[in-house]
C-alpha cells in the first residue's frame, strides 16, 4: 500500500550526497528496510523521524516530504 497523500524526495537527497539506505538509516536511527519503505511511500515517518532524517540529509523538512494536491 502506497500513500498517495504524501511525496518524498528522501531517495533524491540520499544519493545526491552518496549515501546508502543503511548510511542513511544509521544516521538517523532507524531500521534500513524503514528508509526503503519510506522512499518507496509505504510508510509515513513520524514527525521525529522526518526531522531526523532531515537533519541527517541537512535538508529543510518541506524539500523532503509534501502533502500532493487532492485528486479532483
Amino acid at each position: 500500500m502506497t500513500h498517495d497523500h504524501v511525496g518524498n524526495r528522501v531517495r533524491d537527497r540520499r544519493t545526491e550526497q552518496g549515501l546508502t539506505q543503511a548510511e542513511l538509516a544509521e544516521r538517523v536511527g532507524i531500521a534500513r528496510v524503514s528508509i526503503l519503505s519510506i522512499e518507496k511511500g509505504r510508510y509515513i515517518p513520524t514527525i521525529e523521524t522526518a526531522l531526523r532524517i532531515s537533519n541527517a540529509l541537512e535538508t529543510p523538512i518541506d524539500e523532503l516530504f509534501w502533502l500532493r494536491e487532492e485528486k479532483e
